[in-house]
């Protein structure tokens, strides 16, 4: 596979621009979850090569292995579970808005091979909690998973900064009971005045509310 990706799918993909190649991959793992036979035969393939991964134990969560897809490639839910065949230990969805939103101008994401690096200008481009929501709902939840799935949370681009936390608690009210964790973004330099949320006191404010609104929530389902 490494070969076959390293002269014929890499030069492909190069080709192209950056950004569209990356949806090119996105796509093609939405298309590659939703077969099942085929995801399953890659999952017997890959548990092969994984069978003496060792697993990781953190926040109550068992992670298959330690190498995870981090937040940035699947921001709206579709390719997780190709990602799962393929052999990940977890996947972290998003950055994922209240409001659904388009990102910074293009063009906004720039390789340079010489550095074998990437970088990006995204500005949490994403379809928005509700859209993911309903995404999630139609696709295994927690108890039936292989692996943990976390949900990464950020700001609205049009949300006032006074109104930081009650944007992060729409979509944590929308996405909490799809996810294994949540996590919540305060560090992207690619949003106006993201990284000021990580002053102490809005910081605090942040997650106090997360924090209470996620109390509150394990309380109505344990009296459920």
């Amino acid at each position: 596979m490494g070969k076959y990706y390293e002269t014929l799918v890499r030069p492909a993909l190069f080709r192209r621009d950056s950004e569209r190649a990356h949806e090119m991959g996105v796509e093609g793992m939405a298309l590659l979850g939703a077969l099942a036979p085929v995801r399953r035969a890659l999952e017997w393939w890959t548990r092969r090569g994984t069978a003496r991964a060792r697993p990781v134990e953190a926040f109550g969560l068992r992670f298959p292995n330690a190498v995870g897809l981090a937040a940035g490639f699947d921001k709206n839910a579709r390719a997780w579970p190709a990602a799962a065949a393929m052999g990940f230990g977890h996947v972290e969805i998003g950055t994922v808005t209240a409001l659904a939103q388009p990102g910074n101008p293009r063009p906004r994401m720039f390789r340079y091979p010489e550095h074998e690096a990437v970088i990006n200008r995204m500005g949490f481009n994403n379809e928005g909690s509700e859209a993911v929501a309903a995404r999630l709902a139609r696709q295994p939840r927690p108890a039936a998973r292989r692996i943990p799935l976390g949900v990464n949370l950020g700001k609205s681009k049009a949300t006032e900064m006074e109104k930081a936390s009650e944007d992060y608690l729409v979509s944590f009210a929308r996405l909490a009971d799809f996810a294994d964790y949540i996590v919540l973004n305060v560090s992207s330099p690619n949003t106006p005045n993201l990284r000021q949320l990580q002053d102490e006191s809005r910081l605090r404010e942040l997650l106090g509310a997360v924090t209470s609104a996620n109390r509150a929530r394990r309380s109505t389902l344990s009296s459920a």
